[in-house]
């Protein structure tokens, strides 16, 4: 028998969502239980399970004499029996409700008997008391698809129910519930499962199956079923079908090979390599990979990098906060649809759409810097006394326009209208004249002209550089603390290390050494982070 049938509770503490064992446990010492119950709640959670252990409490013999006197309005001979207690899971009654052969328990499927011609099926079936044990349980599952003329005709039944019946109606959608159906039953939530009463489950399960196992090992399961106890122990069930617990037999239904590709599609589009992203996502599809669990994949690993840049959980940063909250913006608006004749295809577009935006974002006119760069050429330069200068402030990364900083404020002088144009021409010609070199020019200055060139010939390098920090120079060795290990490969890759040459050849007549070094992630402000992320990904 598989594991989710033949573990399933058998007691109502035995339920692993504390709300619904505290609702019932809370009937049961008033001696009440409702003729008319609704459970609502997503699939998996135990609704078709504590349908049956009620009808086994109503029916155990130690629950008779209550049963007498609340439902059928017989004197009860022992006058201190006023609550309910727990059914004897071990009975030969027990074995046939818990594996859904007995009389007592009629679960109807509502999805498929859901004109008024089956509810008058039903009220006839009602009528007639269930031989040999005191009371019925019917189990309308899906209860919500009834046309609205069974949904009048069951009204009655609600209203003035045979004494010795009880109705649960099951659903996943209550809102669809009529509001007559809902005033005239008891409301009995069963919400998602939490992860920690679905790793108690799976861990009766693994007692009883005498396994050895590791709590992050349940962990990772509890979290890809998503809520849903009977999906947590199919999976668990496929992991230990040796005998022993392995997670490397279920690391597809874990979501772990989605975390590579999602990685590698991250990067992908950080360089803006279009055509590599289609690549992936026709992998995808030729592997047959669930849009849907992808999907949640995505989302869940942008949504833990965001908590884990917020401080909220522990970990290694994969990206920034504002690259996270922008991707996480963009992602969730991409309406999949199962119907369409294409998967992924909405999530492909969504991909290759941010990358379309930022080229014609760097083809627009208004982004040029070529204007900026002579306004900056013509100013003078004052020189350094050191070789070696710290740089203690984060260079400012953006101002008023996402692509090109403002490299003149707060840095240098700007060049008025009323400087004399012989004065303008003399500094502009004493700056090709040799006083660019890397000795004759401050750091920070020469590291804002550095990234005013780079934009102009590569702006993903150039969104890079301005995410990191120019820490001190050397000779012409610069370090540059890099915040995050996934900006550090990029960085080192040889095509930028080509056009960062190209670019010192231009500004200094000279190549330079850049020695980037991993470091803490800084703090920075709403501002910057606002702009790193448009100036990165738009």
């Amino acid at each position: 028998m598989a594991w989710h049938r033949q573990y399933r509770p058998k007691t109502i503490e035995e339920l692993d969502i504390k709300q619904v064992r505290d609702s019932i446990k809370a009937m049961m010492e008033a001696g009440k239980i409702p003729q008319s119950l609704i459970f609502a709640g997503p699939k998996g959670t135990g609704k078709t399970s504590a349908s049956r252990i009620l009808a086994l409490l109503l029916n155990d013999k130690k629950n008779e004499a209550l049963v007498d006197q609340v439902y059928f309005s017989q004197e009860s001979k022992n006058k201190k029996t006023r609550a309910f207690q727990e059914p004897d899971p071990d009975s030969a009654l027990a074995k046939k409700v818990y594996e859904g052969q007995s009389f007592l328990v009629n679960e109807l499927d509502a999805a498929s008997n859901r004109g008024i011609d089956d509810i008058r099926l039903l009220k006839e079936r009602i009528v007639l008391p269930p031989q040999g044990a005191k009371m019925a349980v019917y189990i309308l599952d899906e209860v919500h698809m009834l046309t609205t003329e069974a949904f009048n005709a069951f009204l009655k039944m609600l209203e003035e129910p045979p004494p010795h019946v009880v109705f649960i109606l099951a659903t996943t959608e209550l809102q669809k519930l009529p509001a007559t159906i809902i005033s005239r039953c008891t409301v009995i939530n069963f919400q998602k499962a939490s992860q920690e009463e679905i790793v108690e489950s799976l861990k009766r399960v693994l007692a009883s199956e005498k396994i050895k196992y590791k709590e992050e090992d349940l962990l990772a399961i509890a979290k890809r079923a998503d809520g849903s106890f009977r999906d947590a122990v199919k999976i668990l069930e496929l992991a230990c079908q040796t005998g022993e617990l392995k997670m490397s037999s279920i690391a597809h239904y874990l979501g772990q090979d989605n975390l590579v590709y999602i990685k590698e599609l991250l990067n992908l589009l950080l360089a803006k390599e279009a055509k590599k992203i289609s690549q992936i996502f026709e992998e995808l599809r030729n592997k047959n990979v669930q849009q849907k669990d992808f999907y949640k994949d995505l989302l869940e690993f942008l949504h833990d990098d965001l908590l884990i840049n917020l401080g909220i959980k522990k970990g290694q940063a994969f990206s920034e906060t504002k690259i996270d909250r922008f991707l996480l913006k963009e992602f969730s608006m991409c309406n999949l649809h199962e119907e369409l004749p294409i998967a992924f295809l909405a999530l492909e577009l969504s991909f290759l759409d941010i990358i379309d935006r930022s080229n014609i974002q760097n083809k627009k006119p208004g982004n040029t810097d070529q204007g900026k760069t002579k306004e900056l050429d013509s100013t003078p330069t004052p020189v350094a006394s050191k070789k070696k200068i710290l740089i203690n402030s984060v260079v400012p990364d953006f101002k008023d326009n996402p692509i090109e900083p403002d490299l003149t404020e707060n840095t240098e002088p700007q060049l008025t209208q009323q400087q004399p144009a012989q004065q303008q021409a003399t500094q502009h010609e004493s700056t090709h004249n040799g006083s660019n070199s890397l000795s004759n020019i401050l750091p920070i200055e020469w590291w804002q002209k550095l990234l005013n060139l780079v934009a102009k010939e590569n702006f993903s390098l150039s969104a890079l550089l301005k995410s990191c920090r120019l820490e001190e120079v050397i000779d012409n060795t610069a370090k540059i603390l890099v915040f995050y290990d996934f900006h550090k490969e990029q960085l080192e890759q040889q095509k930028y290390q080509n056009v960062l040459d190209q670019s010192c050849q231009q500004l200094l007549g000279e190549k330079i050494q850049f020695n980037f070094v991993l470091s803490k992630a800084r703090e920075t402000s709403e501002k910057d982070l606002l702009e790193t992320a448009k100036d990165v990904l738009i």
